[in-house]
């Protein structure tokens, strides 16, 4: 994002250690406010709605090959939990959505 305010840094650890830096800095009232804190994640709706193309895209991509295969059963890694949340708001919205697997 081209803007003046976005900064990307690099952290030494794991995307744990990341996630904790995250919401210890939401937790931080007088900081987040300061800053004007965002984020654009899996705990930021706008993603996880996003995120919801990725469904209707590979269902139609399937459907183009196998039009008669009915609903379409996904399965998202372990961690991924906005995106698998994504699938399941777009089997709630009406997408011919089989199982969701977490796996």
């Amino acid at each position: 994002v081209p803007d003046s305010n976005i900064h990307c840094v690099a952290v030494e650890g794991t995307f744990d250690d990341c996630q904790d830096i995250v919401k210890a800095s939401f937790a931080n009232k007088e900081f987040r406010d300061r800053v004007k804190l965002g984020a654009v994640n899996s705990i930021n709706w706008c993603r996880v709605l996003a995120q919801t193309t990725y469904y209707y895209w590979s269902y139609l991509r399937v459907t183009d090959k196998h039009p008669d295969i009915g609903p379409v059963n996904y399965s998202v890694p372990t961690g991924n939990f906005g995106d698998i949340l994504a699938g399941y708001y777009s089997k709630r919205m009406g997408l011919p959505v089989g199982k969701l697997i977490v796996g």
